[in-house]
């Protein structure tokens, strides 16, 4: 049996929909690695801190030594060793969330980034999808009649793509925490400048997937001649569409399909600034329409174009 001791673990982030489950096979096709989620450990993390803002004896005894703390990581760690199989060198935890809370400390993280206006489109889709926000809709009667059209013909949004982001509060809000979680993520780089972190942008790794896996291996220090092909199944988008599926369509730019001049200004609102810092848009002003190499977010080279701070730069 191998010693627990020997085990390295790294984590994958991103805000959902960002392709983290995708990554994540791609990064498993490596002999060494096992990654698995989602787990959310986080929550495990965020109670612990709510209970030291609260009482206490409990954060004066933790601010001398963390024993909770490093006894809730020793558990996470253990728990990931015994769901893998023995053979696993390096386990990860595929979670899409924030980098922080930080849950096993000096692990690798993985960020994934995407285009916000093609996380709304996917993001709606799977909403559409999922029985357990159904409820949700149903406090908002514009969505609740969408849901049962939907429901009636899949193919409703394609043959009126205005209505899929029609709701507002749906677009500002995916748009909005797009952009919180982003800037989170900087500011936790920023406060933990030890932390090896790579950001992996969604639209590279479609222009070059084997060139950007390899170098997430080289980031995680496995051998990267270890893959040396991309599998069909696992190659960029898919043939053919299935609206109702969870594996929906994989398209860089779909957003085009389905953009509107409300839905353009609501995601400006609330996320323009961060769209222009990660390079997705030129200005504000983007056209809802017209094909632009710069706007697709995606380099010739399949190297990640981000104006991040420079410990994320270091980092890649």
């Amino acid at each position: 049996m191998n010693n627990p001791n020997d085990k390295r673990f790294f984590c994958i982030r991103g805000y959902m929909k960002s392709g983290t489950n995708w990554i994540c096979k791609l990064i498993n096709l490596h002999p060494d690695i096992f990654c698995n989620g989602e787990y959310h450990w986080e929550q495990f993390f965020k109670t612990y801190q709510r209970s030291l803002d609260t009482y206490v004896y409990l954060e004066r005894s933790e601010s001398h030594e963390p024993v909770i703390r490093k006894n809730m990581e020793q558990m996470i760690r253990n728990s990931m060793i015994e769901m893998s199989p023995p053979s696993a060198k390096l386990i990860g935890d595929r979670t899409p969330n924030t980098i922080h809370p930080v849950v096993i400390r000096k692990a690798h993280h993985v960020c994934i980034i995407r285009d916000c206006r093609d996380i709304v489109v996917s993001k709606m889709f799977h909403y559409f999808n999922a029985p357990r926000i159904f409820g949700y809709f149903n406090r908002f009667q514009h969505m609740a009649d969408l849901k049962n059209q939907f429901k009636q013909d899949p193919w409703l949004f394609h043959k009126n793509p205005e209505k899929l982001l029609s709701h507002e509060y749906f677009v500002r809000q995916t748009a909005a925490q797009w952009a919180e979680y982003l800037i989170a993520d900087r500011n936790t780089v920023s406060n933990q400048p030890k932390l090896p972190v790579k950001l992996v942008k969604y639209e590279d790794v479609h222009v070059a997937p084997l060139k950007s896996l390899k170098g997430i291996f080289r980031f995680l220090e496995v051998e990267p001649a270890m893959v040396d092909e991309i599998p069909s199944e696992l190659a960029p988008g898919f043939k053919k569409e299935s609206p109702t599926n969870f594996y929906r369509k994989g398209q860089v730019g779909d957003w085009r399909n389905y953009m509107t001049e409300n839905a353009k200004r609501w995601i400006n609102e609330e996320a323009g600034v961060e769209l222009m810092r990660q390079g997705y848009i030129k200005s504000l002003d983007w056209d809802i329409s017209k094909v632009d190499a710069t706007d697709a977010g995606a380099t010739n080279a399949g190297e990640t174009k981000v104006d991040a701070t420079p410990a994320l730069q270091k980092a890649d």
